[in-house]
């Protein structure tokens, strides 16, 4: 069972709200989103869908928008030939310069904004208890 479908990302998380995650790629989003979330929970949600609940939900809608947008991000830049944001350029001498600091769309930067998503929405439930 997924954790967030289609349905409920459009109208129980979204509210109204354009999707960001176009239909015909939402279930391979929504299931990578789902593969972090149980990384973190220790399989706890994967076991019992009784835990299954809104913020575990809300949580794999936001995760799927992340995993989307850095996808979508990663793939316009390797087309573009370029490595991130440009922020300065040099014409006489033909250079550029990019950054890639503050990127939620480099690895690292994702893997923070991960972490901050699921604090936001699981911090609270007991899932990410690691004791027994």
């Amino acid at each position: 069972m997924a954790y967030a479908e289609q349905k409920y990302y459009v109208s129980g998380y979204l509210l109204g709200r354009s999707p960001a995650v176009p239909e015909a790629v939402f279930p391979y989003w929504e299931k990578q989103a789902e593969r972090i979330i149980d990384q973190y929970t220790f399989d706890r949600v994967k076991r019992d869908n009784d835990l299954v609940s809104d913020e575990v939900r809300d949580c794999t809608c936001e995760l799927t928008e992340l995993l989307y947008a850095a996808d979508s991000v990663s793939q316009q830049t390797l087309q573009q030939g370029g490595a991130g944001p440009l922020v300065s350029y040099s014409n006489d001498g033909e250079s550029g310069t990019f950054d890639l600091s503050q990127s939620v769309y480099t690895e690292s930067g994702k893997a923070a904004k991960i972490r901050e998503i699921i604090y936001r929405y699981l911090g609270n439930t007991g899932l990410l208890y690691a004791g027994v």
